[in-house]
């Protein structure tokens, strides 16, 4: 294990990594395997290194909803990590992962006051936060339209890698909705579809849709 190489911990000399490398543990995970569930102590900082995961929780009717899917390398819900609190959602494996368990409290101690990781550290939760903004804006203040509209407009460079079943899972709505979704989107020559990928006509269209 050579954490080094992960744009986190560069920084780190030799000695220092060494620290690290003893507060940490290395474990591979299957698909659909739990990382943790909601209300789980967050005893350890996972860095995962390979893999994707997928935090999520359940409505009132027992619905899966899925609030943010994570690709390595990244770390996972480090926000509960840094306020000291139960992990608020579920965690799963999308595919086979790696994660590093990092023992947080010595972490916390020994590496957290060095300026070239606390900024990582502070970037990281800032980008979970604003995403957790999106999450809520894209599944409160907006239609399904819009919602659909989107999605697609703000991941168009990964479409074709998401599987509508997938892509419906991440909307949090019904597969059929969201056929019927792109059906209409591509009646007004917004989008197109070439065998099963999707590509946008008018990009500026398609933003009108949710703007």
């Amino acid at each position: 294990m050579d954490l080094r190489e992960y744009y986190f911990f560069s920084s780190l000399d030799d000695r220092e990594l060494e620290k690290l490398e003893n507060i940490s543990t290395v474990k591979k995970f299957s698909k659909d395997e739990i990382l943790f569930y909601t209300g789980d102590e967050s005893k350890y900082l996972h860095l995962l290194v390979k893999g994707v995961v997928k935090l999520y929780k359940h409505d009132f009717k027992d619905n899966e909803v899925v609030i943010h899917t994570i690709s390595a390398p990244a770390f996972i819900a480090e926000i509960a990590n840094y306020e000291d609190q139960p992990f608020p959602a579920n965690c799963s494996f999308e595919v086979e992962s790696e994660v590093v368990l990092i023992d947080y409290e010595k972490f916390k101690n020994d590496f957290l006051h060095k300026k070239d990781i606390s900024m990582l550290f502070i970037k990281s939760l800032s980008k979970k936060i604003k995403y957790l903004e999106n999450f809520i804006h894209t599944n409160v203040t907006i239609d399904i339209n819009a919602k659909v509209a989107k999605f697609i407009y703000d991941n168009e460079k990964v479409l074709d890698s998401i599987k509508q079943v997938k892509m419906a899972e991440i909307l949090n709505i019904r597969e059929e909705t969201l056929s019927r979704k792109i059906a209409k989107l591509i009646k007004s020559g917004i989008i197109r579809k070439e065998k099963r990928n999707i590509r946008i006509i008018d990009h500026q269209k398609l933003l009108s849709e949710f703007i």
